[in-house]
Formats: structure tokens, C-alpha cells, sequence
């Protein structure tokens, strides 16, 4: 995964002065995570990339919906080139995406999920250390860091030529967990750091769809945007 930096300024620094964020890889714990199936025709953009995380949709049923590239018909906004659309569809193992028509999603019923709507709150894994849970109070969401900080003054501003500014860079481990409060079952992952300013934010690449009981992970683990996605299907309960 090559996910996004959480400081604009972090970001643009030197190769020389500092080494990109790796992504969260590996995984286990005692919740199962299974491969998200899901078709992307050549030219498509892909559900599977934190780094432009899709458009979540929902119907009643409920039914919930990837979008990618949608424009806005009313507001004149076309829809971007690959644009695409998928279904998820839940399954034995945990759920697959179904790609359907762009129509799908523009019928009347189905509605993107505002902020205020979203099962995790905007915040969950967004910084470089926290803990969140759910909105319902069933999932927790956490990122810590085991390592060393140091500090030093880099060039601010978007061209880096605007004053100097104090910038941490991390060597260590951060470890993404994802518990279900109720069983107490989880599931992490970890992204290794080497004197570095920027690091993942993984909180636009995690979809908690709590009526089906899915957490859908898209492209959080993976070594390249869209690679993979991964399903955890929660304990009943």
C-alpha cells in the first residue's frame, strides 16, 4: 500500500532526509480476515486503494455500495474516467464485491453514507497514535507506536521554502488492532518505520458495515494501491 501522509509537509521532505511510510502488512489475531474477491477491468479505478478511498453507499435492506470516480449530475459534475461501482455481497466466507452498473447507484434509494452516518467516526485511525471505538460501541480501533522520535528543523510550506518548521521522524512499529469489544476477539497489523516523518492513515481504507457484520479492509495491507482487500466477518453477538 502506498497510503497517504498525514502532513502535506511530511510528505514532500527529501528522500534523502527521511524514508515513506511502508504500509500496514502481516496480520493475525483471533479474528479471521479472508480475501475480498472483486473484479476491476482494466482502465477501472479500483475500491481497493486507501490513497482514494471510495464513495460508501447504502439502501435499505440494507445494502451497501463502493463507488469510485461518481460525478454529481445535478451539480453538472460528470462522472471521472474508470469510474465504477460495486455491490457487497455477503458470503460464507466473509463477502465479495459484485461490480453492477453505475445506474445501481444513482436509483433514488441509495444514498452515500454522510460522515455523521458513518459506523466509525471520522477520527478512527486517522492519527499517528489513538484509539476509537465504533459508534455502537461494538469495535475498537487503535493505532500505538513502540520506537524512538527525534526532531529537526525541515523546510515548510508546500515547496518546502517557507520558514522552517519542527518535524518528527519515527523509527519503530506502529500496530493497527481492530477489536470486537463484546468477544473480545481482534485482529492487528503492523507498519515499520526508519526515520521517518510520514507514516499510513488508514482510517479511509476501513469500512465497518455494522447491520451485515463485515469490516472490509480495502487495500490497507496491501504492497500496491488496489492490490488486495480483505473481509473480517464479527462474532455474532
Amino acid at each position: 500500500m502506498a497510503p497517504p501522509c498525514a502532513l502535506l509537509a511530511a510528505c514532500l521532505l527529501s528522500a534523502s532526509a527521511q524514508a515513506g511510510p511502508s504500509g500496514f502488512v502481516g496480520g493475525g489475531g483471533t479474528l479471521a480476515a479472508q480475501p475480498l474477491p472483486v473484479q476491476v477491468p482494466t482502465g477501472m479505478l479500483s475500491p481497493l486503494s486507501s490513497t482514494m478511498p471510495p464513495l460508501l453507499l447504502r439502501k435499505d435492506g440494507p445494502v451497501y455500495y463502493l463507488a469510485m470516480g461518481l460525478g454529481v449530475p445535478r451539480y453538472g459534475i460528470a462522472d471521472q474516467p474508470g469510474a465504477g461501482a460495486w455491490r457487497v455481497v455477503p458470503d460464507a466466507d466473509c463477502a465479495r464485491l459484485e461490480r453492477v452498473a453505475l445506474d445501481e447507484v444513482r436509483q433514488p434509494g441509495v444514498q452515500p453514507v454522510t460522515v455523521q452516518q458513518n459506523a466509525l467516526p471520522l477520527q478512527c485511525a486517522a492519527a499517528f497514535e489513538d484509539s476509537c471505538p465504533s459508534r455502537d460501541q461494538r469495535l475498537r480501533i487503535a493505532i500505538v507506536f513502540q520506537g524512538s522520535r527525534r526532531t529537526a528543523l525541515t523546510g515548510g510550506g508546500f515547496f518546502g521554502s517557507e520558514g522552517k518548521i519542527t518535524t518528527s521522524f519515527y523509527t519503530g512499529v506502529r500496530t493497527l488492532s481492530i477489536e470486537h469489544l463484546p468477544s473480545g476477539r481482534h485482529w492487528h497489523m503492523h507498519e515499520r518505520l526508519q526515520d521517518s516523518a510520514a507514516y499510513s492513515a488508514p482510517q479511509t481504507a476501513i469500512r465497518y458495515l455494522p447491520e451485515l457484520q463485515r469490516l472490509l479492509l480495502l487495500g490497507v495491507g496491501s504492497g500496491t494501491p488496489g492490490a488486495q482487500g480483505d473481509c473480517i466477518a464479527l462474532p455474532p453477538g
